[in-house]
């Protein structure tokens, strides 16, 4: 048998994480590849982090936004290329390792997206970079 889940009415119990301040909750999966719901509010703009393994692929349910990336170069400590592209419902990405990302909701609305990615991701392979700081991680 299957176990099925409502990830609406998961995602309305969960509090804010308190790191990212945003609300994410897991909804199926195990370490190695989980489904995760999450959900800014408007003018939110999560911390820039990146993860040193595995891929995340995201897909924006509702809501609209962008993305904020940069590849850091762990040899040398700096990051390079940072892009901001927009995001609207419908949207998929991938994430790999490395690649410093931020997401933000500047619009009136709730952004929901959806996450495949490792545990980990949401606990101990998280390093947060400040990328005001003109290439230096």
């Amino acid at each position: 048998m299957i176990e099925i889940v409502n990830g609406f009415e998961i995602l309305g119990k969960v509090a804010k994480d308190a790191l990212m301040m945003q609300k994410v909750a897991h909804l199926i999966g195990e370490d190695t590849m989980s489904l995760f719901i999450i959900e800014l509010s408007k003018n939110q703009k999560l911390p820039a982090h990146y993860h040193k393994a595995g891929i995340e692929m995201y897909f924006i349910l509702s809501g609209e936004g962008s993305i904020e990336t940069a590849l850091f170069k762990e040899e040398t400590n700096v990051f390079e290329n940072v892009t901001t592209q927009t995001l609207k419902p419908g949207d998929a990405f991938t994430i790999h390792p490395l690649v410093i990302h931020q997401l933000v909701n500047e619009e009136t609305g709730m952004l929901k997206l959806l996450a495949v990615a490792p545990k980990s991701h949401n606990n101990e392979d998280r390093y947060f970079v400040d990328l005001g700081k003109k290439g230096v991680a």
